[in-house]
């Protein structure tokens, strides 16, 4: 059996493509609440790791099950209320959380927009359609377009693989709080490269202990970075928008 990540002709490099921090998806601009844990006095260097494995659980187990309802939606009778009611439920989810909330909304509109701009050649006219109805519901404000969702969709529409596709969400986000701590000056580039390699065992647990709920499962097992993670917005000075 070919391993997933082997390399053809367009997976390899679409997975290259969809991991570049160049992505303009808006990720660049979020530190997932380590900015305001930091500052929270919460958050040092020696628990740096604990910290990344803790919200990378808590986000996977708030996320993934939205990841997958996105992924699933072409297999439905129909896709747009598929899309809604996935829609709906996080957003109710996510409502408690206007800091999240917003990183969700802006990045998941981005991620509609960068598939529509880059990715629609040669892709089947149904596909762009349904992203194009989607996408202009939401800039009328008849849905919301939360951003596990879309990723879960574009990378379905792409033809990523679904176990692809949740390494993908988990080792975005990883990269993600590890970047932010570069960028603060937590950790040094080299330091945190380290850790991101070795965080791959903690993400793979993760994975396995999350991927079986559904959208009614969905929690957040870590309270406290979801109250340092809305606290965003009220610190004096900040590097990041989330």
């Amino acid at each position: 059996m070919q391993h997933p990540f082997a390399s053809n002709e367009t997976s390899s490099w679409l997975l290259y493509i969809l991991t570049d921090s160049a992505l303009p998806t808006g990720g660049f601009v979020a530190s997932s609440g380590l900015e305001a844990t930091f500052q929270a006095g919460l958050l040092t260097r020696d628990n740096l790791p604990a910290f990344v494995q803790s919200s990378a659980h808590s986000y996977s187990s708030q996320t993934l099950c939205f990841v997958k309802a996105g992924y699933a939606v072409p297999d439905q009778d129909d896709p747009m209320a598929a899309l809604d009611e996935a829609d709906d439920t996080c957003e109710a989810v996510m409502i408690a959380n206007a800091v999240a909330r917003r990183a969700s909304l802006a990045q998941g509109v981005a991620m509609l927009t960068l598939y529509l701009k880059c990715f629609t050649e040669d892709r089947p006219e149904k596909d762009i359609q349904l992203i194009k109805k989607w996408k202009l519901r939401i800039r009328a404000g008849t849905t919301f377009g939360h951003f596990p969702i879309c990723f879960g969709l574009i990378c379905r529409l792409l033809q990523v693989d679904l176990e692809n596709t949740l390494h993908l969400w988990l080792y975005l986000f990883t990269r993600t709080l590890y970047s932010s701590a570069v960028r603060l000056n937590l950790v040094g580039p080299y330091e945190a490269q380290k850790l991101l390699f070795e965080s791959r065992p903690s993400v793979e647990v993760v994975i396995q202990q999350t991927n079986h709920l559904t959208m009614d499962d969905c929690c957040q097992t870590n309270p406290l970075l979801d109250v340092c993670q809305g606290m965003h917005d009220r610190l004096y000075s900040r590097l990041f928008n989330s």
